[in-house]
């Protein structure tokens, strides 16, 4: 018998179905072709289970999905499922704690390494003719000579810090719980964390706490000329305060891979500024992740369908 209904809320190419078909033999699947709430509607319509990655899954749809057991979230971030509904209705949530953290890791890597490097401006000055890059030696720099700190220290922070080590630098952390003995970096608190590094890489989860904890104070108390990344949520930052902060030179370069209202589809400054780097929220996509995660959700779903426990870890709301 199959597994399901399992509504996977996140419009796929026909190769993203494929493989997810592939990976979850027995499951009676749904897609859907947009995430318009007709689509939703029809795809949550006596679905078991649901799937959601990108989406901000509204709460009048969950309460109308009568025979909805788990919602499943497609990665770590819960902030996009409407949590007082799915308590009102009993519906279990879940998710993939760590799955998707090497994969973020090595995108966070890449954007303080692009940033630093100063590679979009490089690429396009070559692009339009210059070989010759008369200011790059002032401008650039090696990560390894950088100070860099981590704000949240979850398993992506924890990913992102074991493969700074490679580099040589200085690093050190700031989160709410305090210093951990086992980690071996410096803890210092966030006020004291944003005016040490040259670098500053966000890994928190999107709060009513943290929201806009990068805001137009934050980046004043950075060093002169820092560079900020971030690959967690958009929310965090106050983006309005960092184009400013860019455009004064407060902030040498931002790398940015999320942003505070997605997908981007209008104009959005900080696409345009000369010093950023700027991904379409794309950290976890590769092939590798891919597996990874559906493999995960899919074990948790068939876990529960058998009348297994799913691991409390991945459990949010029981």
């Amino acid at each position: 018998m199959a597994i399901g209904p399992v509504a996977v809320l996140e419009p796929a190419s026909p190769g993203m179905r494929a493989r997810i078909e592939e990976l979850c033999e027995g499951f009676d699947l749904r897609f859907v072709s947009s995430v318009e709430s007709a689509d939703l509607r029809a795809a949550l319509a006596g679905a078991r289970y649901a799937v959601t990655r990108g989406l901000r899954f509204p709460a009048e749809l969950l309460v109308e999905a009568e025979a909805l057991e788990l919602v499943h979230q497609w990665g770590t971030g819960i902030d996009g499922i409407p949590l007082d509904a799915a308590r009102a209705c009993g519906v279990t949530v879940a998710r993939s704690p760590g799955m998707n953290a090497p994969s973020v890791a090595e995108a966070t890597l890449a954007l303080m390494l692009a940033t630093l490097r100063r590679l979009p401006q490089v690429q396009a000055a070559f692009r339009g003719g210059s070989w010759d890059q008369p200011d790059l030696w002032r401008e650039a720099r090696d990560l390894g000579a950088c100070r860099v700190g981590l704000i949240g220290m979850g398993a992506i922070g924890q990913e992102v810090l074991k493969r700074l080590k490679g580099f040589g630098c200085e690093i050190a952390y700031t989160r709410r719980s305090g210093a951990d003995a086992a980690l071996d970096a410096q803890f210092l608190p966030l006020d004291e964390l944003l005016g040490w590094a040259d670098v500053i890489s966000l890994h928190l989860p999107l709060t009513a706490e943290s929201k806009h904890l990068i805001r137009a104070e934050t980046l004043a108390a950075m060093k002169p000329g820092a560079v900020l990344i971030n690959t967690s949520r958009g929310g965090l930052v106050d983006e309005a305060a960092l184009v400013a902060a860019l455009r004064s030179g407060q902030l040498g370069a931002a790398g940015l891979d999320v942003f505070e209202t997605e997908p981007v589809t209008g104009p959005n400054l900080l696409l345009e500024l000369p010093n950023t780097v700027t991904l379409p929220h794309v950290a976890g996509r590769t092939l590798d992740n891919f597996d990874r995660m559906v493999r995960h959700w899919a074990g948790n779903i068939r876990a529960h369908d058998e009348g297994r426990q799913i691991d409390p870890a991945c459990i949010v709301l029981p």
